[in-house]
């Protein structure tokens, strides 16, 4: 199916790679393909990707926060000052531009995925459906393509040959990092190793979630046999953030009933309201209490205070008086040498053509 025996390769590593990771995609279809979390894994899992593929690029950013910009919460600013807090943005912005192509694009973007597609069906042919990709990839960004539509195609690529029976984003992000090789008798075994690596985080994802979703079923006191209370974690579980009116319509329930069930769980601490908010708030299981840090808790008023703006004698009164500040500089201004900009200039030139030759996304 992977292959492996029509591979005629003088890198030692490459066999064993590729045997590794046809295993972990055989194992994580198998345990994934009928999960009950599997909504949930999904979008965990989109979060990750769309964060590790930014960070590839240079944009770092917690999957939490953005999750929290894909459900239009407000977050906390980062950064002290305008340049810190416009460098979380850029970073913002990138992953959502990867989670895009990952998760719904575009007709732009569908036309490039599709592209991308030939190149993988092209190469699969003769390589096999795994090692297919990994040369069709290499060579789609040798011939100057984005990595995006490559990596949203691989998705697709995953379901198409049969190797997954799911969405799940594996893409090997990590094979283009700084010091990753780029030979492809190198290089090739580095992304199948990639994608085994990809495999194994979201096993430890998966069990890491199994686990909260158990414990909150045994702690949700469902004694009756009409009780609700263990399908509430089952939907819980499954969604990674959902309302009272959503669980009502997917339970069948009222809506004070959803509300009766949510108040006790979050008050026996087996939830997580994620918005601080008293209306149209989101509930989530305790796995996702992260999320409440990132989010922005809504203005209120400070107890005591009036409605409107103060008086201008208050605000005058609460403003501290002005300083008188020499800023004249203590002494003359120093001079130096004139500097020679040579070096630097070829050390940028250099970079700039590495920069065109390996260009991001």
């Amino acid at each position: 199916m992977f292959g492996s025996e029509t591979l005629k390769h003088s890198d030692g590593h490459l066999n064993k790679n590729l045997t590794q990771t046809a295993i972990a995609f055989g194992r994580i279809d198998q345990r994934l393909r009928h999960h009950p979390l599997l909504p949930a894994i999904l979008f965990r899992e989109r979060l990750e990707v769309a964060r590790a593929c930014a960070a590839v690029d240079g944009h770092l950013i917690d999957p939490w926060r953005l999750a929290a910009e894909l459900e239009g919460l407000r977050v906390v600013p980062l950064g002290s000052d305008v340049f810190e807090r416009g460098s979380s943005v850029d970073a913002a912005h990138a992953a959502f531009a990867q989670y895009q192509w990952l998760v719904k694009p575009d007709e732009a973007q569908c036309n490039a995925i599709e592209s991308a597609l030939g190149w993988l069906s092209e190469h699969s042919k003769a390589s096999g459906p795994l090692l297919g990709a990994a040369t069709a990839f290499h060579a789609w960004v040798e011939a100057g393509h984005a990595r995006a539509p490559m990596r949203a195609a691989l998705i697709r690529h995953w379901r198409h040959t049969d190797i997954l029976h799911f969405p799940l984003p594996l893409v090997g992000a990590r094979a283009f990092i700084a010091d990753a090789p780029w030979e492809p008798s190198e290089w090739i075994p580095c992304f199948l190793n990639c994608l085994n690596d990809e495999i194994t985080a979201v096993e430890n994802r998966t069990r890491a979630l199994e686990r909260s979703w158990r414990h909150a079923r045994l702690q949700s006191g469902a004694q009756r046999s009409t009780s609700r209370a263990d399908k509430v974690i089952d939907i819980l579980a499954a969604y990674p953030l959902i309302s009272a009116t959503r669980l009502s319509d997917e339970l069948g329930l009222s809506l004070k009933a959803a509300y009766i069930y949510l108040e006790r769980f979050l008050s026996d601490g087996l939830i997580v309201e994620v918005t601080h908010r008293t209306a149209r708030r989101l509930f989530a299981l305790k796995e996702l209490e992260p999320l409440r840090e990132i989010v922005r808790p809504p203005k209120r008023p400070l107890p005591g205070r009036k409605r409107g703006r103060p008086r201008k004698s208050e605000s005058q009164e609460t403003t501290p008086p002005e300083e008188d500040v020499d800023i004249r500089p203590p002494g003359p201004v120093p001079t130096f040498a004139p500097i020679n900009y040579e070096e630097l200039e070829r050390a940028i030139e250099n970079a700039e053509r590495i920069i065109r030759r390996y260009r991001a996304d």
